[in-house]
């Protein structure tokens, strides 16, 4: 079993940015106009508050905890150096693979394929938030190629399947 004492702060801190980063990614895979950007915002924040209450690891659960307090979430936040989407998109991939290499080597595989699975679980649920392309919600698809692309990314990160 882990547990957050088995990071350090900087560790806990990329664990924190994994939710973001993960609905980052999707987002500048293909942006959208703003009311599609919040939606597909808020998927991530529901995506966090929805998992609170299923969550079978104590790793996990200390996670979801954080995200209570407001200067985690502060820490929670990625810092963006450049504020081009292809830039973005490529820190928040990189933030992502810290996140796996670190439960690779810290936490139990059941905890890792936990929080895996819960990553892309939101990376799923940022694409499906809002429609891609049509005029005024009317036409588009729920997920653009451009977004299947970016989870079948994040799915082999992951090593999950879908």
């Amino acid at each position: 079993m882990t547990t957050k004492a088995d990071f350090t702060d900087e560790e806990w801190t990329h664990l924190l940015q994994a939710p973001t980063a993960a609905g980052m990614y999707i987002m500048m895979a293909d942006p959208n106009f703003v009311i599609g950007s919040m939606k597909e915002a808020f998927a991530v924040s529901a995506g966090i508050i929805s998992k609170e209450k299923e969550s079978n690891s104590e790793l996990l659960t200390a996670l979801l905890a954080d995200f209570k307090e407001k200067e985690m979430v502060k820490q929670a936040r990625l810092k963006f150096e450049e504020k081009n989407l292809e830039a973005m998109k490529q820190t928040s991939f990189n933030a992502l693979k810290k996140v796996v290499r670190l439960l690779a080597e810290k936490a139990t595989p059941e905890e890792a394929a936990e929080i895996n699975n819960w990553l892309y679980e939101l990376g799923v649920k940022t694409a499906e938030a809002a429609k891609e392309g049509g005029f005024l919600g009317f036409g588009g698809t729920r997920v653009s190629e451009k977004e299947e692309k970016a989870l079948q990314e994040l799915a082999d990160l992951f090593g999950v399947s879908r």
